[in-house]
């Protein structure tokens, strides 16, 4: 066999093996099986927050918006625009009893509507009360208090002394209690994020049923003072729970039949 022959034999042999391996190719690509198609769960569309909002806050049309939800994930609570397509309108202008973070679906249970009354009371703590002090700029740390911050209360007398003269007048001051609630200025609940204060005259606090005693006695005697609380004290400890340990020599407690009161004597 000359060597013409050897080489065409060789290059057939190789040709051979080529074909062979695009064949096996081509059969491997057409037994790869299809992608599984994706199926999308049923959804709904959901009224949920569009910001964070904050107890007291009210709402408005861009504090809330519609997203999808999972239907296996509803609750009954939830409002759907199937169910309230006028929702946002509906819901604008009322007032959240508790936060609600971002992306959270409204209910009913945590906004109350200021179209029917008592919408003041359902933003009380329970076993709280709703007391009005009158206030001024110069007692309500320039007017810059608004509503949900936390004040300290300062009560201030003036008591008669003996002095190198004779009796002389003195004033006294003492803070009565700390860390209180503000739930409205005047007719406001709700602050405006900074964009101005709140000259009020009367200023809502919450205080419980002790509290409330002692802060309407001490208003008889002399004016009241709000000092406004940074927001870390704010989120402290909650002092305003606290008995106060010292309420003056002019202060006694007394008890009738089991429930105690604040007295103040001279």
């Amino acid at each position: 066999m000359n060597a013409a022959r050897i080489g065409v034999l060789v290059l057939a042999v190789v040709a051979a093996g080529l074909a062979a391996l695009l064949a096996r190719g081509l059969v491997s690509s057409n037994d790869t099986p299809p992608a599984p198609q994706v199926v999308e769960a049923p959804t709904a569309q959901v009224l949920v927050a569009a910001t964070d909002i904050e107890r007291g806050d009210r709402l408005t049309e861009n504090s809330v918006r519609w997203q999808n939800w999972p239907e296996a994930s509803l609750s009954q609570g939830f409002i759907t625009k199937a169910a309230k397509p006028g929702a946002i309108a509906e819901m604008t202008g009322g007032i959240a009893r508790s936060a609600i973070a971002n992306g959270e679906p409204i209910t009913t249970a945590k906004v109350v509507s200021t179209k029917s009354g008592g919408f003041l009371s359902s933003l009380i703590e329970p076993g709280k009360r709703a007391v009005a002090v009158s206030v001024s700029p110069e007692t309500s740390a320039g007017g810059f208090i608004l509503p949900n911050d936390r004040v300290d209360i300062i009560h201030t007398i003036r008591v008669t002394q003996d002095g190198p003269h004779g009796p002389q007048q003195v004033v006294q001051g003492e803070v009565l209690l700390k860390n209180i609630r503000v739930l409205a200025i005047d007719q406001r609940i709700e602050g405006d994020r900074g964009e101005k204060v709140a000259l009020g005259k009367t200023a809502t606090l919450e205080l419980t049923a002790a509290q409330a005693e002692q802060v309407t006695v001490a208003q008889v005697e002399g004016p009241l003072t709000l000092s406004l609380r940074g927001l870390q004290d704010s989120q402290a400890k909650d002092e305003a729970s606290e008995v106060p340990q010292a309420l003056g020599s002019s202060s006694v407690s007394v008890v009738r039949y089991g429930s105690q009161s604040i007295v103040r004597v001279r």
